[in-house]
């Protein structure tokens, strides 16, 4: 076993007592379920993913009062299997408390509100009225080159009747149609397939080998996916699944109550085999 492993998890551990909170109350408050969090207070980090495991333990150190970035970079020296302290940033100094500034002498003058100066405008009103009647004939001048000059070179261009009606036609053609025999083709070998879990576990699925998703299933969820022919699927705890494939029941016996790599076609599930590490 990771002796650094070990000792991260102790320092875990230890933040809770002191914060006296118990597992169940920190697996609640970080939704995690309970039997996970005792292995990782336990040392072992090897039972989810470690996309998701840094995701809860950022979420146990807040919750217990650490920082969430010591503990991350913890996790990673404790991986390298590097000493754990250097991985700590170094402590501030305590700043010395600021001197209060010696007391001044209140005058008279100090008392007295002070006058804001009189802003003046670098504009007289007649400046301005002048500027206002420019921007108007400006304006007045540019709607008239474009709407009447633009307007007498417009050229309306007759066109043949045929050529219309063709083009009324095509707007109201369904694109869709001329692909109906391609995508019947598609639809009728789609699967659907129904997940649903019992308990924890984190499931990786790709797609007709072209989309890779991963998902984790909390206790009583069901998702559905789909795909054209084929699910190729890495599963962590898979007894804790069960599956309808175009809501018909599959049969799913797990080789391994770890981690297992199956394939899910229209004939159902085949070339089950336990993941090797």
């Amino acid at each position: 076993m990771n002796t650094l492993l070990q000792q991260l998890a102790e320092e875990l551990v230890k933040a809770r007592e002191e914060v006296r909170m118990t597992p169940e109350q920190v697996a609640v408050k970080i939704k995690m379920d309970q039997k996970f969090l005792l292995k990782m207070e336990s040392g072992d980090f090897s039972f989810l993913p470690e996309i998701y495991l840094k995701a809860f333990l950022k979420e146990y150190a807040k919750c217990v009062g650490l920082s969430d970035q010591v503990v991350l970079q913890k996790y990673k020296r404790a991986i390298e299997r590097k000493p754990l302290e250097e991985s700590l940033p170094h402590e501030e100094r305590e700043k010395e408390p600021a001197q209060p500034a010696a007391p001044r002498l209140i005058t008279d003058e100090h008392l007295q509100t002070p006058t804001a100066p009189e802003k003046k405008f670098p504009f007289t009103q007649k400046q301005l009225l002048i500027a206002g009647s420019a921007l108007v004939l400006v304006i007045v001048a540019a709607l008239y080159i474009f709407v009447f000059r633009s307007g007498a070179d417009a050229i309306v261009a007759e066109r043949p009747y045929e050529e219309s009606i063709q083009e009324v036609k095509g707007r109201y053609e369904d694109p869709s149609a001329k692909e109906d025999s391609t995508v019947a083709g598609v639809v009728s070998d789609s699967l659907l397939l129904t997940i649903t879990s019992n308990d924890s576990s984190w499931i990786r699925i790709n797609f007709d080998d072209a989309t890779v998703r991963e998902y984790f299933m909390y206790p009583k969820t069901t998702i559905d996916v789909k795909t054209g022919t084929k699910f190729l699927m890495t599963i962590g705890n898979p007894g804790a699944l069960t599956f309808l494939l175009n809501t018909k029941p599959l049969q799913f016996t797990p080789v391994s109550s770890r981690k297992v790599v199956i394939e899910v076609t229209k004939d159902g599930i085949k070339n089950i085999e336990p993941l090797h590490p």
